[in-house]
């Protein structure tokens, strides 16, 4: 079986998506920078994680359509 979700849910689900792989990364990586014991990693990233993730998908609903524009603006479809 093959569901798929309509077309024009594609900037929530991009959002959704792409969100929670840069939230995961970027608390990852900061949370390890800054946690001197591996220990207590895991909780403090998962922590971390659960408090950015929403504000990275916000950004990208609120900010994404205007950096898509913007990107429109300084790229050309010519070779």
């Amino acid at each position: 079986m093959n569901i798929k979700i309509s077309s024009r849910y594609r900037l929530v689900v991009f959002a959704f998506l792409m969100s929670f792989n840069t939230a995961l990364i970027v608390s990852g990586v900061i949370t390890f920078i800054n946690t001197p014991s591996t220990k207590i990693f895991l909780n403090k990233w998962l922590s971390n994680f659960i408090l950015g993730w929403p504000l990275v998908f916000l950004s990208i609903i609120f900010i994404g359509p205007m950096v898509n524009r913007l990107v429109n603006l300084l790229v050309t479809d010519k070779p």
